[in-house]
């Protein structure tokens, strides 16, 4: 399926053009932070394991223990966060409450926070972090302060945790850096959003006010911030080069378009979008509500000031979940919504393609797209692969067992790494 219909030019990720047949393409076989190397999910990879199970252990090269055997953990431990690879290295984050913490005691208490590495090869761990937490406590049982995924430069891992403390690491687990971010109060759905980097810049979002900040990612200094507009908690930006010029796509009271440099706010538009992370295609960006809404919007990033009244090309009822993504791949936009329900409309004009109950599907993990034309839906739950197109059509269905299906899975060198409520779990072909 050639894409004959995508406006060349507008978009790319970095210099490198989103001109693709199926999406997918990656700048390494690494996957350095949330949702990998573009932030949208994509993955050069083929053929990756269709099939995997965890009773006959097919195609499960290893797990490895995320709760140092605790038999009992708060609903929020080990965390939300998803797994990031670099070369021979998985990284993950944790919190860990201590032994025989209940739920509701988990909301009055601030865990331990580690920064853990695996080895990829054979899931060995070769070091664990202990970062001193910051003083907010994240009262909500269900998010904890582990729900940021870290984000890799290939040669040192920055971590975000909802009690208010960035840190930087090397990969020998010593912390280079720490720094705590301006909370002033108790925050109660902690920090979902994710950090992202750009050029010497680490840049962290839903942080409350001021809603954005760039540090220096070689000291953890303030180089900018931004003031003054509704924060989101959820969403992690992207950055794209839209007509040659990089923007931080934010959700911060509907879309902005930021530069990435300075902070400055290039466009804006007041649409019912803000809780997933943007997805990218047909020359518009997607976003929905989430969070208890039922709108997305399809979004043209090439205006100035604000576009509110003519860059909202179209808008759609999602019932989508916050904290995960759709993504785009062809001429199609894919989404796992609620009720064991996933979605396809057509990008360019928001058109309900098909619509498939799948049960048990998790609408809290973010698909990734590979490049011989599947979507995984995978978790630590039910995952799906289906084919991309306009007809629906399933490729296997493969059930972990393990509950916390939250976190979406990381793909690097043929692997699928999906991060559970007690293991982290890597598959691979045997």
């Amino acid at each position: 399926m050639e894409r004959k219909d995508f406006p060349k030019g507008i978009a790319t990720v970095c210099g490198v053009a989103l001109l693709f047949v199926y999406g997918p393409f990656s700048l390494a076989e690494d996957w350095p932070g949330w949702r990998g190397p573009t932030g949208l999910g994509y993955s050069k990879e083929k053929d990756l394991p269709l099939t995997w199970d965890v009773k006959t252990e097919k195609n499960i090269l290893w797990k490895a223990p995320l709760l140092a055997g605790r038999k009992k953990a708060p609903m929020a431990s080990p965390g939300w966060s998803c797994p990031i690879v670099w070369r021979d290295r998985v990284f993950v984050t944790t919190a860990l409450w201590p032994e025989g913490t209940s739920d509701k005691e988990s909301t009055t208490i601030i865990p331990d926070h580690h920064v853990v590495c695996y080895r990829a090869s054979d899931g060995e761990q070769l070091w664990n972090t202990l970062v001193p937490p910051g003083k907010c406590l994240v009262n909500n049982l269900y998010h904890g302060p582990a729900v940021s995924t870290p984000v890799t430069d290939g040669k040192h891992v920055f971590v975000l945790f909802g009690s208010g403390v960035v840190a930087a690491l090397d990969f020998d687990g010593k912390i280079v850096w720490r720094e705590e971010l301006p909370f002033k109060r108790d925050v109660d759905s902690g920090i979902c959003s994710s950090p992202v980097l750009h050029g010497d810049l680490l840049i962290l979002p839903g942080i409350a006010n001021p809603v954005l900040r760039a540090l220096d990612k070689k000291t953890g200094k303030l180089r900018w911030e931004q003031k003054g507009r509704q924060q989101n908690r959820m969403a992690t930006p992207a950055i794209l080069c839209i007509n040659g010029r990089p923007q931080l796509i934010h959700m911060s009271g509907g879309m902005q378009g930021i530069d990435p440099d300075t902070g400055e706010v290039l466009w804006s538009c007041r649409a019912p979008s803000g809780q997933s992370s943007p997805v990218f295609g047909a020359g518009l960006f997607y976003t929905d509500s989430g969070r208890g809404g039922r709108e997305g919007a399809a979004i043209d990033p090439t205006g100035e000031g604000d576009v509110s009244k003519t860059n909202v090309k179209w808008q759609i009822k999602a019932t989508a979940p916050a904290g995960s993504s759709g993504i785009v791949v062809g001429r199609y936009l894919y989404r796992a919504c609620n009720s064991d329900m996933l979605r396809c409309w057509e990008m360019a004009s928001g058109e309900l393609v098909y619509e498939e109950k799948l049960s048990r599907i998790s609408p809290s993990t973010s698909p990734i797209a590979t490049a011989d034309g599947r979507i995984y839906f995978a978790s630590s739950a039910r995952s799906y692969v289906i084919k991309a197109g306009p007809k629906f059509e399933l490729l296997a269905t493969n059930d972990l067992n393990e509950p916390h299906p939250f976190a979406t899975p990381a793909v690097s060198n043929g692997r699928i790494y999906i991060k559970g409520r007690n293991y982290l779990w890597c598959i691979g072909s045997k």
